[in-house]
């Protein structure tokens, strides 16, 4: 089943920041969601962390270093949700951040899903 958000998280490291990072995003209100971290070719033990986390929702794609748009775009490009939401390796989201998303989604459903299709 497709889930609402693609959550995009590009990584290169940020092994002090991403374990609190990801809390963030596995004790949100709203659970319908996937986790796209993608490894931009990180020297620290980044991966590791990321690996300590057994969700199912959670998937690591780990590349050569490119750069953080070329770690979003194939974020975008490996997304399986109908929306995409970003979050830097060394950011956190309160626990009702994309609940609050979704009642904007609803709020404003003229507004445009990732492929830039008005929504029905």
């Amino acid at each position: 089943m497709q889930p609402i958000f693609s959550i995009i998280i590009p990584l290169y490291n940020k092994e002090k920041a991403i374990e609190k990072t990801l809390k963030s995003v596995f004790h949100q209100s709203f659970t319908d969601y996937e986790v796209l971290v993608i490894n931009d070719g990180s020297t620290d033990k980044s991966e590791e962390k990321v690996k300590c986390f057994s969700d199912e929702r959670l998937r690591l794609i780990s590349t050569e270093n490119k750069g953080v748009s070329q770690a979003r775009n194939l974020g975008i490009n490996e997304a399986k949700g109908k929306l995409i939401a970003f979050l830097d390796a060394d950011d956190y989201w309160f626990p009702n951040h994309l609940e609050k998303l979704v009642e904007l989604h609803q709020k404003f459903p003229d507004a445009q899903d990732r492929r830039g299709m008005p929504q029905r």
